[in-house]
């Protein structure tokens, strides 16, 4: 038998009490002598159900309706019984099922019992089936955890009517399959999870717990991602008497849903390792639930096993998850004794099911049809400026109305229509109110804003960066009344007109998941000259509604920056997790996550800088022009809540944490000098960035239906840190390798071109010598004009430095007008009267490539 069917055999639990009279037939199921020889002996004994049925008709339907335990915990340790195709021996003979199979082919828990459990009678109108022309046989496991001298006649009936039940009742089992639980430690957990292993809903009315000596509690919840709610609907400790407990109401679950279940062991005054296993002396962790369902929806026994949606959903449960029960001491007693007369004569669900019978909360489920995906592509490009300024920052916008005015659309691919060469970086965000509403309008955003709202960063592209495709089933949303509005940072004037933009591609299909941004920046930071290793550090709790699921990340510095990284840090298990490393001096592009990490609400988000200025003689500071520096970390992630699709994380807001940050947190990536010629525009070629990962498996997709919604790439280091980590992982570079042309669809854009230009317009096939001749006498010109602005600076060396800041600062009523309002002798306030929006620290703001003003408290 395996190890993981080991653990399940020793686990359900009712009796102890005298049998109650009853009027109904019965089943008697009684061990027709078994005499255990040794310790942790688990004996089996089949039934022919057609033999022992009291009906006209032997081959009838059976549908029991309560237990009756005939046993005593001082000789039966536990008792299972299940449904069997064909038993390993026939009825009569006492056989080892520890060692040997229970049966041959199909089997399925029906009951368990231990530690003196009372009998059960389900709620009127649910029934356990038993057809013997599909399964005609029942087997009674016992495990005896000693020998014993004489014969013994432990047995369980079950009461039975021939009459059909209006629902059907069912067993999930949660099981641990493996725990190693270290000595005199106070706390120790085994966790199981698992979406609804069923399509339709099931109402949960009962559950049992089962652990041996060592676990004070058993703890059971349903947890809905949207929103981050955990409720609870089992609590128990195994040291009582193992029944099916009623839960305080009927907890209807939902396919979708996640269960979860944890074990809490206390190994104080254990001097010795124990692990789970299928001896008394190991430990279990078992919790089984009770169900009911309309006939014919679901298998009437499902099992759920390990952490199949994996250990975030774990690290989120309520604080108080391994908090015992209140003590009773009088069940504790009746549990090891059965002489002492305490505790439920029966358990009896009637009173639970009176007001569910009365809802009739069982519903028929809907079906989905499946629909057609529309895609379109859609060129967001400047209509021809010509920026006359070093650093310049130009902005353009469109309406969602005029792309589309019928269907709402989400975007799902992003790719640059431009060269590293033409344009520093490139933004696309989305708002309701723009500087400017005409379509084609350009205007100056960096010293005014995007929007006179608050916008919210879909895309981000500098370095010749490779294009970007969410993953299946993840879109950013974008509804009637919002505006795409394009930022270009150009650093240097140009002579010709400009079309660099983004190409979009756009679904009219919701997908399941919202796709979102979280941008951690510093928005100050004094950079000294020739030194290594300076540091710019950035970290804050994460403010969502409910998980989410990064799976692709980007790092934005300039030419001083050497390694930018980002970390997950839980609160409850004090373990650091590896999110993002990576060079801002390659393309900067969006890199996919070796494996989809999960956030949840509450634990804390990190990021650090890492600057070398060896060569470098004067001080350097975060600002918006090239000669500056930033530190921005992009988290491009997956949600189930459509308002958690931006946000941002500005410096520390716990200094102290900082300190704690693993080793290696500021160790370069290796040279990739094929990377590097990219970025720096010096080679055609497109590159594959998959962190040296198959190009086919860069990025996991969303789970579907039955699977875990956190993939995790098999073989790969997740990066796992304790309180004191260790070594940190060195990431593989990415390997070159040729992507495939983009299609040539592209949306309509109601009679504005400018928008509407196809890659191969960007350089008209029929230029003439003199656009030539020009071009060729502007690259002279363009040299002079740098040299004469770099001697210039030099002269006005020492003007950059930054000003002073308080410690405390609370970033509140932030005006985005301020935020681009800078000169080179740091950030100065500018008028913005003409703005009414504010960011705070939890805004959903437009934050650009840049930093955020020092001097605004």
């Amino acid at each position: 038998m395996s190890s993981l069917l080991l653990p399940m055999l020793v686990g359900l639990s009712l009796a102890g009490e005298p049998t109650m009279p009853s009027t109904s037939p019965s089943l008697d199921l009684v061990m027709p002598g078994a005499k255990p020889n040794m310790d942790d002996s688990y004996l089996c004994s089949s039934f022919d159900v057609t033999k022992l049925s009291q009906a006209t008709d032997p081959q009838s339907e059976l549908h029991v309706t309560g237990f009756v335990p005939k046993a005593d915990a001082q000789k039966a340790h536990h008792m299972l019984l299940y449904s069997c195709d064909e038993p390993n021996e026939k009825p009569g003979a006492v056989y080892d099922c520890l060692h040997h199979s229970m049966c041959r082919g199909g089997q399925s828990i029906m009951f368990a019992w231990a530690k003196n459990a009372p009998p059960t009678t389900l709620p009127p109108g649910v029934s356990f089936n038993i057809n013997p022309a599909q399964r005609k046989y029942l087997v009674l496991q016992i495990h005896y955890a000693h020998p014993l001298q004489e014969e013994d006649n432990t047995g369980l009936s079950l009461t039975y009517q021939v009459d059909p039940t209006t629902y059907t009742a069912g067993i999930l089992l949660m099981v641990k399959g493996g725990l190693t639980i270290p000595p005199n430690t106070p706390v120790v957990h085994g966790d199981v999870n698992c979406r609804l292993p069923s399509d339709t809903p099931l109402n949960m009315f009962a559950f049992r717990t089962h652990a041996h000596s060592l676990s004070p509690v058993i703890t059971g919840y349903v947890y809905n991602e949207e929103g981050h709610k955990y409720r609870e609907i089992a609590r128990g400790s195994p040291q009582w008497p193992q029944a099916f407990y009623p839960m305080k109401k009927v907890q209807t679950v939902s396919p979708g849903e996640i269960l979860t279940a944890r074990c809490t062991y206390n190994s104080t005054g254990v001097n010795h390792v124990t692990n789970i296993g299928s001896t008394a002396g190991d430990e279990m962790c078992n919790l089984y639930i009770m169900f009911f369902t309309k006939p014919g929806k679901v298998a009437d026994y499902l099992m759920c096993a390990n952490e199949q949606e994996g250990p975030a959903i774990s690290r989120g449960l309520p604080s108080d998850s391994d908090k015992p029960p209140a003590a009773m001491p009088e069940l504790e007693a009746h549990a090891m004794n059965s002489s002492v007369k305490t505790g439920s004569k029966e358990i009896n669900y009637a009173d639970l099911f009176k007001e569910e019978q009365q809802q009739s909360t069982t519903k028929k489920k809907g079906g989905l049809e499946e629909a057609t995906i529309r895609t379109a592509y859609f060129n967001l490009t400047m209509p021809g400026v010509t920026p006359t300024r070093q650093d310049d920052y130009l902005c353009t916008g469109i309406s969602m109305s005029n792309l589309e005015p019928v269907r709402r659309l989400w975007a799902v691919e992003f790719s640059a229509l431009s060269t590293g060469n033409q344009a520093h970086h490139m933004i696309v965000s989305k708002c309701k109110n723009p500087v400017k509403t005409v379509e084609g309008g350009t205007w100056d955003c960096r010293h005014h804003a995007m929007c006179r709202d608050s916008s919210k960063i879909m895309f981000a592209w500098a370095k010749h960066a490779a294009p970007t495709e969410l993953p299946g089933d993840v879109g950013f949303k974008l509804e009637k009344d919002d505006y795409l509005v394009l930022q270009v940072h150009y650093v240097n004037p140009l002579l010709t007109p400009d079309h660099s933009g983004i190409r979009m591609r756009f679904v009219d299909n919701s997908p399941k998941y919202t796709a979102g941004m979280y941008l951690l920046l510093r928005r100050q930071l004094a950079i000294p000259p020739d030194t290594t290793g300076i540091h710019g550090d950035v970290n804050c709790q994460a403010k969502i509604r409910s998980p989410i699921h990064v799976f692709a990340y980007r790092t934005h510095a300039h030419t001083l920056g050497s390694v930018i990284t980002g970390y997950r840090y839980s609160p409850q298990t004090q373990e650091w997790r590896l999110l993002a490393k990576g060079n801002p001096n390659w393309p900067q592009a969006f890199y996919p996550m070796q494996t989809t990490m999960t956030v949840n609400p509450g634990e804390i988000l990190a990021a650090r800088c890492t600057y070398n200025t060896t060569g470098h003689h004067t001080p350097t500071k975060i600002g918006a022009t090239g000669g500056d520096e930033m530190c921005n970390l992009y988290l491009m992630f997956y949600t189930l809540s459509t308002q958690d699709d931006f946000l941002v994380c500005v410096d520390e807001q716990n200094p102290g944490l900082t300190s704690q940050l693993p080793p290696g947190n500021d160790l370069p990536l290796p040279p990739n000098p094929a990377l590097e010629h990219k970025a720096a525009g010096q080679e055609a070629s497109l590159v594959s960035y998959s962190n040296g990962l198959p190009v086919a498996d860069t990025v996991p997709s969303p789970a579907k239906k039955g699977e875990s919604s956190v993939k995790k790439r098999p073989g790969v280091d997740n990066g796992s840190v304790k309180k004191k980590p260790g070594v940190e992982p060195i990431y593989g570079a990415p390997q070159s390798a040729p992507l495939p042309p983009l299609p040539d669809t592209v949306l309509s854009t109601h009679g504005q071109p400018a928008h509407n230009l196809a890659i191969e317009q960007l350089v008209p096939a029929n230029m003439n010598s003199s656009v030539v001749l020009a071009a060729a006498i502007s690259v002279p010109l363009t040299l002079l004009v740098a040299l004469c602005l770099a001697w210039r600076r030099c002269r006005k060396k020492g003007k950059g430095t930054m000003p002073g800041t308080t410690s405390k600062s609370k970033y509140k009523d932030w005006n985005v007008g301020d935020i681009l309002g800078r000169n080179k002798d740091g950030f100065k306030q500018v008028n913005t009267d003409e703005r009414d929006g504010m960011l705070d620290d939890d805004s959903e703001s437009e934050v650009e490539e840049f930093s955020i003003p020092a001097n605004h408290a």
